[in-house]
């Protein structure tokens, strides 16, 4: 009752005060929200939630609303749109080869008038480098330092032809981050974005230095949400004018007004345990994908927030468009016919595919109960596997066990997400010691007595052997490996990665999630939107008068 009573005076007040704060104690209360006949006498205004209990400083912000709006104060090297693909920004050109990336800065200037140079970068690559949230993109990097005509160069742990996408950390002017006012509070760091923070007005305001098209919208004015609850509140009444939901905690909060689409660089996938005998089988592996619908997964566990997975990276991704093959649709017929191949070329009683010895093919399938959206997706796979004749079983598990579990080694498949590092290194899900390669085989072995593919694989006669009956070299499963090794050594490209993990699915593709962006009927030209920059196009924003 207390919570309804308080909920009806935020509304009537239109104040507002939750989220994405974190555990950060409540200094200040909530901000009444302009109404929307202020907005439509300014016509240029704006209208965002914020965290005033938390800094605006990007690697020191800890709240998700903070975090968004730093990308309006300051500018990265290099960000990625929408399509995955690269835009350059601060950079005005990079030169990418061997284990060695030099970036020629462009002419910019930081608000204060000062022009930007590469000690600037140096400086906040360092805070990038201590920092939870960048480090990642830190983390192949040698030595960093300024060359003679004002470039930076950064000399890499190992050859990485896309190392230029991490470039993605905001750049602050060198030693900004300590100024402090009269009243010794820090104050935000100098950036060259297309906005600058009011310390005193508690605004954003058109940045005069900006170097790129200067945005129509002139100031953004403030709402102060301290805590997640209020954030809903203001969602849901429309107090703010954009709003992002990630869906990372399958919770999207829905606003009024418009949405568009934005694509994330997350890979939902179903895991292979290499070390489970039949599954070693790359046949096997090919036919569970060919038995699964990606789009019905997408359109019914995710709510249509992603898209069918073609290959292993992102379809929207040009660079691997035309190099990835998989069908958004089930293919029974072909996955029949192959269980044919391989041994299992007759139903029982139940429906379920038998060999010669009467053994179907069945598998346990691990998922975290606590994602309803994978539970959903699991129990989906279930049904469609089930339909082409192979047996699964769902085992759930708490977040804890589920984690245990693949690391431990105690799975057949699982049902997992990874999000992939801006330069689509895809070597931690898929070789043996990744960060998230839980299952995956060790690299192959060279062997002289190795028989002949088309002897193995002659029809009718596979009887999918036991787990110790598994030779070393079973069917060429890890050739993919090399083909990454050599890319990392300059000789194999990114479409060549593409193809040898499809011809060996070490993990199967199911889709890639998606978010979305709310905003007010009142902005026209939202135009691009990017889960690295929510407000990837502000400078060509415009507010109906």
């Amino acid at each position: 009752m207390i919570k309804r009573f308080i909920s009806i005076l935020l509304a009537a007040a239109l104040l507002l005060g939750l989220a994405g704060c974190g555990k950060t104690p409540e200094k200040n209360g909530p901000t009444p929200a302009p109404s929307s006949t202020e907005n439509e006498e300014k016509g240029s205004t704006l209208r965002l939630l914020y965290c005033a209990n938390d800094t605006l400083n990007p690697y020191k912000t800890i709240s998700k609303l903070n975090f968004e709006l730093s990308s309006l104060m300051f500018d990265p090297l290099i960000k990625l749109d929408n399509s995955l693909g690269e835009v350059f920004v601060l950079a005005k050109s990079v030169k990418n080869e061997d284990s060695v990336c030099t970036v020629t800065l462009s002419d910019a200037l930081f608000s204060d008038g000062t022009p930007l140079t590469a000690e600037d970068v140096i400086f906040s690559f360092n805070l990038a480098r201590e920092s939870e949230r960048y480090s990642h993109l830190t983390a192949g990097v040698e030595k960093v330092e300024a060359t003679e005509d004002g470039a930076v160069r950064f000399d890499l742990k190992k050859n990485d032809p896309y190392f230029y996408r991490l470039l993605g950390f905001p750049i602050l002017k060198n030693g900004s981050d300590q100024l402090k006012n009269e009243d010794n509070v820090e104050l935000v760091p100098i950036g060259t974005g297309r906005f600058v923070f009011g310390d005193k007005s508690k605004k954003l305001t058109a940045n005069p230095k900006y170097f790129g098209e200067k945005p129509s919208v002139t100031e953004i004015t403030l709402i102060n949400a301290p805590d997640g609850e209020s954030m809903e509140h203001y969602v849901e009444v429309g107090a703010t004018d954009i709003y992002y939901a990630d869906g990372g905690d399958e919770n999207i909060i829905r606003m009024s007004g418009q949405k568009a689409p934005v694509n994330l660089n997350n890979l939902v996938y179903l895991g292979i345990n290499h070390d489970y005998g039949p599954l070693r089988s790359d046949d096997l592996r090919h036919i569970i994908s060919s038995a699964i619908s990606r789009k019905l997964i997408v359109s019914e566990a995710f709510y249509s927030n992603g898209v069918a997975a073609t290959g292993f990276f992102h379809p929207e991704w040009s660079v691997t468009q035309g190099y990835q093959t998989l069908s958004d649709s089930a293919n029974l017929k072909i996955c029949v016919e192959n269980l044919a191949n391989i041994g299992y070329n007759r139903l029982n009683e139940e429906g379920y595919s038998e060999n010669k010895s009467g053994k179907i093919l069945e598998l346990d399938l691990l998922v975290n109960r606590d994602s309803y959206t994978k539970l959903s997706a699991a129990n989906l796979i279930k049904k469609q596997l089930g339909e082409a004749g192979i047996k699964i079983n769902v085992k759930t598990s708490s977040s804890e066990q589920f984690v245990n579990a693949l690391k431990n080694g105690q799975f057949q498949l699982y049902l997992g997400e990874i999000k992939l590092n801006r330069n689509m290194d895809i070597s931690s899900l898929v070789l043996k010691g990744g960060s998230a390669a839980y299952g995956m085989p060790e690299a192959p072995k060279k062997s002289e007595n190795k028989k002949d593919e088309d002897d193995k694989k002659e029809e009718g006669s596979f009887d999918m052997p036991e787990e110790e009956e598994i030779p070393e070299d079973f069917d060429g499963e890890t050739s993919y490996i090399s083909v990454i090794e050599g890319y990392y050594k300059g000789e194999n490209s990114v479409t060549d990665i593409a193809s040898a993990l499809l011809s060996s699915m070490p993990v199967i593709p199911l889709l890639y999630r998606s978010a979305v962006v709310f905003y007010s009927d009142e902005i026209e030209n939202i135009g691009e939107v990017s889960c690295y920059d929510i407000f990837f196009s502000a400078d060509k924003y415009k507010v109906k008068k």
